[in-house]
């Protein structure tokens, strides 16, 4: 029986091409849609989950309150905190300290030790660990060559399988041998680690024994671990609660423990610590992330009801498209019931044909999805090589949402075709099914444009904010200045690097600094101001940088001016915002007034730089100190004054390797790098921008279907009309008005909710733009635009049909 239903479905769809090939085209998308999105969705759903005891491993975070009501929070522990835990609070269970990113420079030496390896240098971006042998005892990354334990001597480095094969050819030859760390310390390669798993927020390509830190504390970071003053966000503590132990519990310790150890503080009333699940770390922007992907649990619900949309679309599509295909095999349906079919055999019957358009549509939509991957990695953070159906899960998925739509899509329209009455079906006098007094095509059709109104909404909304955003004033220059990793091991050589660089005539200026004006760095610390006999109620930004760095990146003075070259007596800068969270009203007033940065020295105030975005626009403007400081110049800022910029990089280069050929060359644009705060946002425009325009498509898909099957029950009603003398015109707009209404009718019921959703997607930015009225008359324009090209494509068939045609008896 199963095989003869399919037969016949079989070649009722070869027998209806048209049909056949919009149902498979509609559907087709929709799975292929739904099916990249669930690859995204579990790609970054499932960060470090492969861990056996994922559910037990937590962070140890810290929240700052100031008076003001300034709130800070960083990941960031004290060195000395990690032993006062072990004995203060023993009941935590397993503590692990973890420093990164070490984002290092790796020299190859081979098997000389002593050797020069100035020929093999790998600048490595956003890698590397620091940490005990207990790390791998919480999570589950994979040793090949060696154990665990080699990380208790210092000096001993772990990589991976790929970077070993990248530094010495072979990962199986690779222990035994050395790499020089940041041109200063020489490490032996102590074991393999497989490499790991796509979606882990740990980069443990390169892992480095924490015994190593305990002996230079200054090799990675900064600070002693006697020091309790100073925290870097690099430094965290993650532990391994016991079993059926509730980190609530945990953190009702920590009070004491805070009281105790900064006990000499005044910040001890304002510090709270408590403990973050490694299930958040990957979407928690409150907390630094080693890996630098933070992903916002909202856009995963975005995408996730993106993909619900979209398949939904396309069931709706289905249907619409299988009622008219039911005008069409009335009588086909009338003569099978004459015939002695029953409703239930020929609810199987045509459910058999709604299951081969499925099967066919989810085959294509699987091979849509693998040719597209390439393309999904350009538009989301998911890796090229990440496999569309290679997981177990995404089978499962396929094969769930196959049966889904499989019911979803062809139940209805088998009830309606089986339900004809057989005199009404052979004389092909069936009309429009309703449900529940309204007509349900109608309705599909309301949320099928319903949907794209709210997509097309959004993309308007995103556009617009990301443009705003380019083009907004950042209060300094990030166009021509080309920045550079320096190493500050050899910062005696700096002044030459800069001499030699001005000597281009494409060069007009050269800096260093610690940090550029703009970016995801946010040194802070407390402060005091005007010799007040206190710190200040709030944080402060500081920078060091040396003269020239105003001038390079075009930083405007309102009051002052730069402090000179080589100023001995320790003058910096500062911006309006710090002035104006102090209480100074008048830029003037502020020079010659001293500012000291934590424990440090007083320092007269020489100039006052308009306020500039610190971070990116999604941050209100911090307060800021510049300072010089030559053991924290980490970068040089390069201007360049010409329009051929390959020239000037080649230049840069040659300079950089004659000066240091040590350190290896790296580097990039400033502009380059403010474009890298906004990629998340960016990907979520070009996801609106596509699927805006893939529910578009499956839209017009649904409306073509409907309008097809209205001129079909309105046939003689055309006829007689163009007898009496109707107008082509007058039928176009007599067949399209019943449509238009409906697309009205979805976009005043949707407009209100794309309203809602961009607005709590820009509350994320400290500088947006505002939803204005004519975001939303574009988008109901392009809609009814959209859906009348649409029906007229039928109505217009429709209209010049010859009359006699239609007015003929059956």
């Amino acid at each position: 029986m199963l095989k003869n239903h399919l037969i016949i479905a079989w070649r009722a769809l070869v027998r209806y091409k048209g049909f056949t090939t919009l149902n498979v085209l509609g559907l087709s998308v929709g799975v292929a849609s739904c099916l990249l999105l669930y690859v995204v969705y579990t790609y970054e759903s499932g960060f470090d989950k492969f861990h056996k005891k994922y559910d037990r491993i937590y962070r140890i975070v810290r929240q700052t309150k100031f008076p003001n009501g300034q709130i800070d929070f960083t990941g960031g522990n004290p060195l000395p905190y990690e032993a006062a835990l072990k004995v203060d609070m023993p009941q935590l269970g397993k503590i692990v300290p973890v420093y990164g990113t070490l984002e290092p420079q790796v020299t190859v030496l081979g098997k000389n030790m002593n050797a020069a390896g100035l020929d093999r240098k790998f600048r490595e971006d956003d890698e590397g660990l620091v940490t005990t042998p207990e790390f791998f005892e919480l999570f589950d990354f994979a040793w090949v060559m060696g154990t665990k334990e080699v990380l208790k001597d210092p000096n001993v480095i772990v990589l991976s399988q790929r970077k070993a094969d990248k530094y010495f050819g072979k990962w199986q030859q690779a222990v035994g041998q050395f790499v020089r760390i940041n041109n200063k310390t020489v490490m032996k390669v102590g074991g393999i680690l497989a490499d790991p798993p796509l979606n882990t927020d740990f980069p443990v390509d390169i892992v480095i024994s924490y015994a190593t830190k305990r002996q230079q504390p200054l090799l990675f970071g900064w600070g002693d671990f006697e020091n309790w003053g100073g925290t870097s966000s690099n430094d965290q503590l993650f532990v391994l609660l016991p079993e059926n132990t509730s980190p609530r519990s945990m953190e009702a310790s920590f009070a004491a423990f805070v009281k105790k150890h900064y006990s000499e503080r005044e910040e001890n009333k304002k510090i709270r610590h408590f403990l973050s699940p490694l299930a958040d770390q990957h979407y928690d922007s409150r907390f630094e992330n080693y890996s630098k992907h933070i992903t916002s649990r909202t856009v995963l619900r975005t995408l996730g009801i993106i993909g619900a949309l979209i398949i939904a679309m396309a069931c709706i599509n289905f249907i619409n498209l299988a009622t008219v295909q039911a005008a069409r095999r009335s009588k086909e349906v009338g003569v099978r019931k004459v015939l002695g079919s029953s409703r239930a055999e020929l609810v199987r019957q045509f459910l058999s044909e709604t299951f081969l358009v499925v099967g066919l549509s989810v085959v294509l939509g699987i091979a849509i999805a693998i040719l597209s991957m390439p393309l999904l990695s350009r538009i989301s953070q998911v890796p090229a090589e990440l496999p569309v159906v290679g997981d177990p899960r995404i089978w499962l998925f396929v094969l769930v949402l196959a049966l889904l739509v499989s019911f979803v899509a062809g139940f209805y329209p088998a009830i309606v075709i089986s339900g004809f009455r057989p005199i009404e079906a052979i004389k092909n006098r069936i009309s429009s099914r309703s449900f529940a007094g309204l007509s349900l095509q109608k309705t599909l059709i309301v949320v099928q444009f319903g949907v794209t109104q709210i997509l097309v909404v959004g993309t308007i909304v995103t556009v617009s904010q990301m443009n705003f955003v380019r083009r907004m004033d950042l209060g300094f220059v990030k166009e021509g200045v080309y920045n550079v990793v320096l190493d500050e091991a050899y910062k005696a050589r700096f002044q030459t690097f800069k001499n030699q660089l001005l000597e281009s005539p494409d060069i007009s200026s050269v800096s260093f600094a610690s940090d550029v004006p703009s970016s995801d760095d946010n040194w802070s610390g407390n402060f005091a101001f005007g010799n007040r006999g206190k710190d200040e109620d709030f944080h402060l930004s500081y920078k060091f940088a040396d003269h020239d760095y105003f001038k390079t990146f075009n930083l405007q003075f309102v009051a002052g001016g730069p402090y000179a070259a080589g100023d001995s007596v320790g003058s910096c800068v500062v911006n309006e915002t710090l002035l104006a969270k102090v209480g100074v009203k008048n830029p003037e007033d502020a020079i010659g007034k001293n500012i000291k940065l934590g424990g440090g020295q007083w320092q007269p105030i020489v100039g006052v730089v308009r306020d500039f975005k610190t971070n990116s626009a999604r941050d209100a403007v911090k307060p800021v100190l510049i300072l010089t400081n030559e053991s924290f110049y980490w970068t040089g800022g390069i201007k360049i004054a010409t329009r051929n910029i390959s020239r000037a990089i080649e230049q840069i280069r040659e300079v950089h390797t004659r000066v240091f050929p040590e350190v290896a060359f790296q580097g990039r644009f400033f502009s380059d790098s403010i474009e890298a705060f906004y990629q998340q946002e960016r990907q979520m425009t070009l996801l609106y921008q596509i699927f805006a325009g893939l529910s578009i498509f499956i839209a017009c898909l649904g409306l073509l279907g409907l309008a097809t099957f209205m001129a079909q029950q309105r046939m003689k009603e055309i006829g007689v009309r163009k007898v009496l003398g109707a107008s082509v015109s007058g039928i176009v707009g007599l067949l399209s008005r019943d449509f238009i209404t409906l697309v009205f009718i979805a976009i005043v019921l949707a407009s209100p909710v794309a309203w809602y959703v961009m607005n709590e997607w820009l509350a994320a930015f400290a500088f947006r733009i505002s939803i204005s009225w004519w975001m939303f008359g574009i988008a109901s324009a392009s809609a009814i635009l959209i859906a009348f090209v649409t029906i007229s494509f039928q109505s217009i068939k429709a209209a010049t049909m010859n009359p006699v045609k239609s007015l003929k008896m059956e």
